[in-house]
């Protein structure tokens, strides 16, 4: 049986938002002129690149799947958010992730 949390519409919302702005974050940083000033870490040269867009490009659909279906693919649990946000804060941006440890902090607050 799947938990279910008392908030989980407006966990469900922070997911979905913060994955939506994670994937715009990715898509910007497709664009050479204005790419690089919206990352955290501005030292992604070459293949580097490329790689982080498609870790991150899996970590947002990921994190996408989880709010939309919640439990079908992924648990959605507080723990499995928590990881997210960190893998959307260190691949993507740092807003993505926040909204997703707001999403984390009710979900732990809810369990505790």
């Amino acid at each position: 049986m799947a938990k279910k949390y008392k908030n989980q519409a407006l966990m469900k919302f922070l997911t979905i938002v913060g994955a939506l702005i994670g994937l715009a974050y990715l898509i910007i940083r497709l664009i050479p002129d204005i790419g690089n000033q919206y990352q955290l870490l501005p030292i992604d040269v070459g293949l580097n690149i490329v790689v982080n867009f498609i870790i991150g490009i899996v970590v947002v659909v990921l994190t996408l799947l989880a709010g939309l279906r919640p439990n079908d693919p992924i648990p959605f649990h507080w723990l499995v958010l928590f990881i997210f946000a960190i893998l959307l804060v260190v691949f993507v941006d740092i807003l993505a992730g926040i909204l997703l440890i707001i999403a984390f902090l009710i979900g732990l607050i809810e369990d505790l």
